[in-house]
């Protein structure tokens, strides 16, 4: 019985001492987590300071107030960059190059008309054109378009909107250096003259007033060459933890003069917007 007894509680004592290793272990794999996933937002924080200062930068050093693909701040984009123990993405884009739905709330005839335009190209019917615009109008500007969804919009339909329209704060145009090519078509409502400006841009990187002049038309009513808001989306993985953030840039200038590049707002993981810039394939595939 002595025997037994004895070697009953070198069972326990084994079976705690084992526990109290696991637990041990896995306190340090949590720690080891939990330091991997600090590290990867410092380095997602830090892509979006690069674009804060390229975008600063852009707007102090321009001559002509225009924003396209050929400038600095669009080549920021990495893929795969080596960093420490894993890789960096990152992913900026003109915010700018759809239409902004908060402009409907304005009650002005030029922005509804724009947007019945892109709902009927897009295939949502007039009814719920008009049910989205009432839901903008009621609820205030929103921040995010997958709410939209909610009006009984098809989803496919519902698709090409987003890849037409964005939601940003204040007042916007559109800008037709960043502009989707159906977007484009719909803005001067004429193919042939739609045609030849995106050829244009494909060519030189960028359209300017001269290229307007040259073909005879006028600038469209909400439209621009130049742009306030960008899209920053960036990406860090480290062992096996990865930090994904999207930001809302605004450009503006103070009282004094100065230029400045502030974030507007930020999302992380899964609530990133669809109209955040994708990173790219090579990128995905990882």
């Amino acid at each position: 019985m002595i025997l037994v007894n004895v070697l009953m509680f070198v069972a326990i004592a084994a079976a705690l001492v084992l526990l109290l290793v696991s637990r041990e272990e896995l306190a340090l794999d949590r720690g080891l987590r939990m330091r991997e996933a600090s590290r990867a937002l410092a380095i997602v924080r830090g892509g979006e300071l690069s674009a804060l200062v390229a975008l600063r930068r852009d707007a102090e050093e321009q001559h002509v107030a225009a924003d396209h693909r050929k400038e600095a701040w669009a080549h920021l984009s990495e893929s795969g960059a080596p960093i420490e123990g894993g890789s960096f993405d990152l992913a900026i884009a003109d915010a700018q190059g759809r239409f902004n739905i908060n402009m409907v709330r304005s009650g002005a005839v030029a922005p509804v008309i724009l947007f019945r335009n892109i709902a009927a190209y897009a295939g949502v019917t007039p009814e719920q054109a008009q049910r989205l615009i009432e839901l903008i109008v009621a609820t205030g500007p929103v921040t995010d378009l997958r709410p939209l969804r909610m009006a009984g919009v098809d989803p496919k339909a519902a698709a090409v909107l987003e890849r037409l329209v964005t939601a940003l704060p204040g007042e916007t145009t559109i800008n037709l250096n960043a502009a989707d090519p159906a977007l484009i078509g719909l803005l001067f409502r004429d193919g042939a003259i739609a045609g030849q400006l995106l050829a244009i841009r494909d060519r030189q990187g960028f359209l300017t007033d001269a290229d307007l002049e040259r073909l005879q038309v006028e600038m469209p009513r909400g439209a621009s060459f130049a742009s306030d808001s960008f899209w920053v989306r960036t990406r860090a993985t480290i062992g096996g933890t990865s930090q994904q953030e999207a930001t809302l840039i605004r450009r503006r200038r103070t009282e004094a003069g100065k230029v400045e590049a502030v974030p507007v707002e930020r999302w992380r993981g899964a609530a990133i917007p669809p109209d955040a810039p994708q990173f790219s394939a090579a990128a995905d595939v990882r």
